[in-house]
């Protein structure tokens, strides 16, 4: 019984260690997050790679936007591509090309220039 007490309290410990780490210490953000994903071939795991950062944004353990870059989709890919983003507006597509423009320095006079 004391063991079973013991496991019990120690599980409960974990718990609460978790929930006070995620929760109540969260990092200061001061600058715009990123979440790139290199999607290739069929979109294998796009979509499950997509799940689990909006279950990090759902649950307000990062806020970041998600960028999606197509680095050689083929057409059933960019159809589970398109599908996606249908299912979330928000969602960021574009080509390697246009990935380069977006991440350039501010002093290249890229996306983040002002």
């Amino acid at each position: 019984m004391e063991l079973l007490l013991a496991f019990l309290c120690g599980a409960l410990l974990l718990c609460l260690h978790g929930f006070l780490f995620a929760r109540l210490l969260p990092p200061a953000q001061k600058a715009p997050l990123f979440a790139v994903i290199r999607a290739q071939g069929d979109g294998e795991g796009l979509e499950q790679t997509l799940r689990h950062l909006h279950w990090l944004h759902r649950e307000k353990l990062s806020h970041f936007t998600v960028l999606v870059v197509d680095a050689g989709l083929n057409p059933e890919g960019r159809r589970i591509a398109a599908a996606l983003q249908r299912k979330d507006p928000a969602l960021l597509f574009c080509t390697a090309e246009e990935a380069t423009l977006i991440f350039k320095r501010k002093d290249d006079h890229g996306y983040f220039s002002p």
